[in-house]
């Protein structure tokens, strides 16, 4: 692996050998170029020896001692005919070598007096620097060409080249030494942040070396500025780490930490309490070892696609608990949430079977007050106190027969499946039988009830439970307009029908005592009612709170909702039920 100090020697030493290379190039060619001039020079000199001998001698004579020009000039030397027949050359017979006249030096020296040319010689297989010069003698025309073979020159070229080479060995060993020292020289300091870098990493308390220059001071100085913050923000999140993980230790629900795998990454003790978990350590493990039921594992799986959502089950093989599992999507995974609602299911069972038992039990008394109340109000000797007392024993055994039937309806319908199966009905005209039914009522005599409907309002629901929810909500709108105005007029109610997006809108406002913002939060809750205004007047008069929250119980198994507007006067009742589709 190349370090930062390699890379920068071997840099240099590139760089060095590039520049030697060009320089190579450049000095290559302009040796080569000198010494071509210059045997070309030597050539020409030659030459011109060689037609002056050649004038005084005739060609015939030439031709005789073309050997011994040869030994003396060391090269090779052709006579050849103006038509480019050969006559005479020193390496090879004349006849055996193919006519001349095409040759370049040949041509030259015929058009100009003179040529040269650096080529390959097919007849002798040698590259050759050729010089040819136009004679005549003799009354006739022919070219002197002298050749030096291409050895002198790459002998010369050769022995350039090696110099050239050792010095470029010498210098590039001398600045790889001179790089390799260069590079400690400016790294060494960078070493020393580097190992004092590595100690802080170990959690060793240091500060960086001061250096002398300033670059490597300002460096030095942010290094030490971010390792105390650095340090700084390793404590504050070790300290947090170690608070978050006793709270997830002290919080009375489970929590399950999943990675991208889906294996377990943390897992409380409340946790392995509620999955019945048996390892020490389950970190590590895919999820499907610790969950006891299948019908959890798809909220994983939803997590994973970003979908948050809750499943609650009842898990007899885990001691009959009553478990609440909720997922959600982390950045690292899935988070899981379990919640333990064993007991609230037992005291809500606890609460349903003691309603229903004390429903019952209570009807038989009740009953045989009434019997006896009825009796003593046939009987002849009674005085007018005896009566209005018995009156009131009566009224109050209706009431509590009431109050016994609604905490069994109640039950019954937070306990037990739908009596009546969902059929297809209008809202408009089941509303409208709620409302003529209201209108006969014994308080609604002056109170003026208006209704709005759409011709038709189809949905698919229990119309028993609807309409009895209905009507719970318009008799509270006329008890409670009859205890503002009594048997004056002024009283109003308006139930209406109108189309929402997915939902019917069924409004009931009236303009009664209306009801306070810090009542408005608990009114669908049992056995509670509105504020002084909505109290009962008199004693013996008015409901205990139920008809409300069994009119909430019915809309919401429906699939819709009931809510309560503000109002500057009365109150805005809102049941919202699905439309059919």
């Amino acid at each position: 692996m190349f370090t930062l100090k390699k890379k920068i020697v071997a840099v240099i030493s590139l760089a060095v050998m590039l520049a030697f290379g060009i320089s190579w190039l450049l000095l290559y060619g302009v040796v080569r170029n000198g010494i071509v001039r210059q045997s070309t020079l030597e050539l020409s000199q030659q030459t011109a020896l060689l037609a002056a001998s050649l004038k005084e001698g005739g060609m015939e004579r030439f031709s005789a001692n073309v050997k011994k020009w040869e030994d003396i000039l060391r090269g090779r030397i052709t006579l050849i005919g103006a038509n480019g027949v050969v006559l005479a050359d020193t390496e090879r017979s004349p006849e055996a070598m193919e006519n001349h006249l095409t040759r370049p030096e040949v041509k030259e020296a015929l058009a100009s007096g003179e040529g040269s040319a650096l080529r390959y010689s097919a007849t002798t297989n040698i590259y050759y620097l050729y010089f040819a010069r136009r004679v005549e003698t003799e009354g006739r025309v022919a070219v002197l060409r002298a050749a030096y073979p291409l050895e002198f020159l790459s002998e010369a070229f050769a022995e350039t080249r090696n110099k050239f080479i050792l010095y470029l060995f010498v210098a590039v060993v001398l600045i790889l030494a001179f790089g390799t020292w260069l590079a400690r020289l400016f790294f060494r300091p960078l070493d020393r942040i580097v190992e004092f870098a590595g100690k802080i990493a170990q959690g060793e308390a240091v500060r960086f070396p001061i250096m002398a220059e300033p670059e490597l001071q300002r460096l030095s100085s942010a290094l030490d500025g971010m390792s105390a913050r650095l340090r700084g923000a390793m404590t504050e999140l070790r300290t947090e780490r170690e608070d978050l993980s006793r709270i997830v230790t002290a919080l009375p629900v489970g929590v399950v930490l999943l990675d991208e795998e889906r294996r377990v990454r943390y897992l409380n003790d409340v946790g392995k309490r509620l999955l019945c978990v048996k390892e020490e350590a389950p970190h590590g493990v895919p999820v499907e070892r610790i969950l006891p039921s299948g019908d959890m594992y798809p909220l994983v799986e939803a997590a994973m696609n970003g979908e948050e959502d809750c499943l609650t089950l009842d898990l007899p093989e885990l001691d009959k608990r009553y478990l609440r599992i909720c997922s959600r999507r982390t950045s690292s995974g899935v988070l899981l949430v379990i919640s333990d609602l064993t007991e609230e299911y037992r005291l809500e069972q606890s609460r349903r079977d003691f309603i229903a038992d004390a429903g019952h039990e209570l009807q038989t008394p009740l009953a045989s007050i009434r019997l006896a109340a009825e009796f003593l109000m046939e009987g002849s000797k009674r005085s007018e106190e005896d009566e209005t007392c018995l009156s009131t024993i009566i009224a109050q055994q209706e009431r509590m027969t009431r109050l016994v039937d609604d905490l069994l309806l109640l039950s019954r319908m937070e306990s037990e499946p739908p009596l009546h199966a969902e059929e297809e009905v209008d809202l408009c005209g089941l509303l409208s039988a709620v409302v003529e039914e209201n209108r006969s009522h014994p308080l609604a005599g002056r109170i003026v009830v208006e209704e709005e409907y759409e011709c038709e309002a189809p949905a698919v629901v229990r119309s028993e439970d609807i309409a009895r929810a209905l009507n719970n909500i318009v008799e509270n709108a006329v008890k409670y307009v009859h205890e503002k105005f009594g048997d004056e007029e002024g009283g109003r109610i308006l139930v209406s029908v109108r189309p929402e997006k997915l939902f019917w809108s069924v409004r009931v406002e009236d303009n009664g005592p209306g009801i306070s913002s810090e009542t408005a939060g608990v009114l669908f809750q049992r056995f509670r009612r509105g504020d002084s205004h909505r109290a009962r007047g008199k004693w013996g008069k008015g409901g205990y709170g139920l008809g409300l929250a069994i009119a909430r119980k019915i809309v919401l198994d429906a699939g819709g909702d009931i809510l309560l507007h503000p109002s500057d006067e009365g109150a805005v009742f809102e049941v919202l039920l699905p439309r059919k589709d």
